[in-house]
């Protein structure tokens, strides 16, 4: 039906769409990530209230700044669900 040199040249392009595709999920997204930036503060410089809230024997920490207000867990709580 198909002669030899066909079926030779679509097994190797089958061959080679197979290698670009394994090779771009080889590289892929991994040499785009970045670490991000930790920056700590000391509480007492910032000019700023704030509220701690302890749920669930975790610590959350709520800034108040004027009209706008922002808040994050503090990240030194015994909840082994948090340290994983």
């Amino acid at each position: 039906m198909y002669s030899q040199k066909t079926m030779l040249r679509l097994f190797w392009t089958i061959v080679f769409i197979i290698s670009m595709m394994i090779m771009t999920m080889m590289v892929g997204c991994a040499s785009r990530t970045k670490d991000k930036e930790v920056k700590v503060y000391n509480i007492d410089t910032l000019n700023t209230d704030y509220v701690i809230y302890v749920i669930d024997s975790c610590e959350y920490i709520v800034f108040y700044n004027g009209s706008s207000s922002w808040g994050s867990h503090k990240g030194n709580c015994d909840n082994p669900i948090h340290n994983r």
